[in-house]
């Protein structure tokens, strides 16, 4: 289980990537809590570019719509992947991984978060920075700051 100061939960009122928002590693693990009904492919396609250029490699969606969010995502990686090539890992076989949770409670996809999200061999180096960001919604901020805090206390 990785220590409280490598996990950060963001809120955010828009699906938006923080402008002046540090992040301690070269590469991080992402999980969004957002409903993204009314949000337009265009915008989360920007959020996420926003996110890759910053070193995302592991994705969890988690919200109403998360399906789509999370095809978005896959979409842009193949895309990149087709093209410019800006988001591959150091070895052949590294992929960013990316998860969606509908039908799972905040707390159970949180925890596959905390728990479970592992990049590829190649991206796992500087990636120990674990980011939920919680779109227009502070009891699901709360939420998951309680479940990091209940991990990371001794048993």
């Amino acid at each position: 289980m990785p220590t409280k100061n490598h996990f950060r939960v963001v809120e955010s009122a828009t699906l938006s990537w923080p402008p002046a928002f540090h992040i301690p590693s070269s590469r991080f693990r992402l999980f969004v809590a957002a409903d993204v009904t009314g949000v337009t492919t265009d915008i989360i396609s920007e959020f996420v570019h926003g996110a890759l250029k910053r070193g995302m490699v592991y994705f969890c969606a988690w919200g109403p719509d998360c399906e789509r969010f999370h095809d978005v995502v896959d979409k842009v990686l193949v895309e990149d992947d087709l093209g410019e090539r800006q988001f591959v890992g150091p070895n052949p076989t590294d992929v960013i991984m990316t998860t969606w949770h509908k039908d799972d409670t905040l707390d159970e996809a949180s925890n596959y978060f905390i728990n479970f999200a592992s990049p590829t061999d190649g991206f796992q180096a500087d990636s120990d920075s674990w980011i939920a960001l919680c779109v227009n919604n502070p009891e699901w901020a709360a939420s998951i700051r309680q479940k990091i805090e209940a991990a990371e206390s001794p048993k």
